[in-house]
């Protein structure tokens, strides 16, 4: 059973940055709205790991992806633990890269 937890990895704590910087520059208040939009998604994947879609670039059941607004929430999980790989626009595709687990 899953204790209801996630974890992100370095790649994915960086788009998370990336993402509030970004927005940041038109709106800090939309930034800090947005990234904790991101984390809630982030915090609910534990509960029902199964409900994302396999990333159809992979095609292994054990990578999946959520979409919240423009953004893929691309995770995996192992042992039991959720692992956040990446945040990115949806309208890129997903490459897996030195995806660091720590």
């Amino acid at each position: 059973m899953f204790q209801k937890r996630f974890f992100l990895t370095k790649q994915g704590a960086l788009d998370i940055q990336e993402i509030t910087e970004y927005i940041a520059r038109d709106s800090m208040e939309n930034a800090i709205r947005f990234a904790d939009e991101l984390l809630a998604v982030c915090r609910s994947i534990p509960d029902f790991p199964d409900r994302g879609r396999i990333v159809p670039e992979v095609g292994h059941s054990q990578i999946r992806e959520i979409i919240h607004k423009n953004y893929r929430l691309v995770y995996t999980v192992r042992k039991e633990k959720v692992f956040i790989l990446q945040i990115f626009n949806a309208a890129k595709l997903f490459r897996m890269q030195d995806i660091d687990f720590e």
